[in-house]
């Protein structure tokens, strides 16, 4: 199993598009089975359940209540980004054997942790949801302004996202990427 190089999206200004998105039938109706996996620390009294986007009449999800959670602490903060919103999705290889959502949600949580936008025991972290509508990846969606109210900046996400990706086809003993394994034989 391996993660195909993680898609960093372009940073958007609000949460509920990218939710609707997410949410939604996809571009060619690929989306489907959406669900939350995983969420920020403290997220909700009742776990994920508690978060996740109620289904509408017609089919599709209201994420207003949510992407007003996310969206709080930009609300909050003082002078946050103009685009607040981070989002990347984290593709497993067409071969690869299915996860369970509790398996990927372990992947989120230490992918958060890891690019440092929820480090792990940061009650003050960022606001970010795991999202999965399909069998084969997850989307992260994170608000870029802590829940104390200061802006997170992240530098260099992509190559930090490679790097942990690489890191937790390691330590997950998830068959490596050819990228990996280059990086492997150049050095240390």
């Amino acid at each position: 199993m391996a993660f195909v190089k993680p898609r960093v999206k372009t940073r958007s200004r609000n949460p509920g598009e990218v939710l609707r998105y997410l949410f939604g039938p996809g571009d060619d109706g690929e989306h489907h089975g959406h669900r939350l996996v995983a969420a920020w620390a403290g997220s909700a009294v009742g776990g994920l359940a508690d978060l996740q986007p109620v289904r509408r009449p017609d089919g599709g999800f209201s994420v207003l209540r949510l992407a007003t959670l996310l969206d709080q602490p930009v609300v909050a903060g003082v002078r946050p980004p103009y685009r607040p919103v981070w989002h990347c999705g984290l593709h497993l290889h067409p071969a690869d054997p299915v996860l369970s959502d509790g398996q990927w949600g372990q992947i989120a949580t230490a992918f958060v942790d890891a690019i440092e936008l929820a480090p792990a025991g940061d009650a003050a972290a960022v606001r970010w949801v795991a999202v999965r509508h399909g069998d084969d990846h997850i989307h992260i969606v994170a608000t870029l302004v802590r829940q104390d109210g200061r802006s997170v900046w992240l530098r260099r996400d992509y190559l930090r996202c490679q790097a942990i990706t690489r890191r937790l086809e390691r330590d997950l003993r998830l068959h490596q990427t050819e990228a990996s394994v280059l990086a492997r034989e150049a050095g240390p």
